[in-house]
């Protein structure tokens, strides 16, 4: 099952590889926070600044709260809202609000691999309108598929991701609409303290630029 799962996730990341020359490069600084409200329910706080135009432009920023119910060591779900300031064509900050659901499924863990699945369905709004279709709220559907290794002895932990996005409720000609995949690894704190180094290539066929490389520097915590 690793192994299928692995060539899959290699198989969506390999085309990055090949279109890499015609993008665009980013670095994406996100923090994130989570909190135990009782029990097995969560309060989840990230924060995040997007770059974009050789990391010489902030593309947008953010803030997502949201909270967790854990079912399960194998399954979980959440509600979030996201507050985003997204630089418009006119040069300034403009609000966009976006809520989502996801469900986010893990495996047993083998050999040290584990393998999940994480499917979220969001809303969007926009409040800076060219034309018409500004005024209809966005949905989209989103499915990730997560690959990790802890490693023995060391609290790191390598990881590929692979997700796709599509429309919802007002379908355009493309069956996914942009493909992200993701490299990283992680190293743990005194349990605490994660800090995260990532490459993420995105695809996409509705937004530009079209291609983009980004680089993710991630920090989270337990409180």
């Amino acid at each position: 099952m690793i192994r299928k799962a692995v060539y899959i996730i290699l198989s969506l990341i390999m085309p990055a590889a090949l279109y890499g020359q015609k993008t665009d490069f980013g670095i994406w600084y996100e923090v994130k926070a989570e909190k135990k409200i009782f029990d097995k329910l969560r309060f989840d706080l990230e924060a995040s600044i997007r770059t974009d135009e050789d990391a010489s432009n902030i593309d947008k920023f953010y803030l997502e709260p949201g909270v967790r119910y854990k079912f399960n060591d194998y399954l979980n779900a959440g509600l979030y809202y996201r507050l985003i300031e997204q630089k418009e064509d006119d040069g300034s900050y403009h609000p966009r609000h976006r809520w989502f659901l996801q469900v986010r499924g893990i495996a047993p863990s083998l050999y040290r691999f584990t393998l999940a699945a994480r499917y979220r369905i969001q809303q969007q709004f926009k409040t800076y309108v060219e034309d018409p279709d500004d005024d209809v709220p966005g949905w989209y559907h989103r499915l990730r598929f997560e690959l990790d290794y802890d490693v023995k002895g060391i609290p790191l932990k390598p990881y590929i991701n692979a997700e796709m996005f599509s429309q919802l409720f007002n379908p355009n000609e493309y069956a996914i609409d942009k493909w992200r995949s993701m490299v990283g690894v992680e190293y743990t704190l005194h349990k605490r303290h994660t800090f995260g180094l990532e490459y993420i290539y995105n695809d996409s066929r509705v937004t530009k630029p079209a291609y983009e490389n980004l680089l993710g520097i991630t920090y989270s915590v337990k409180l």
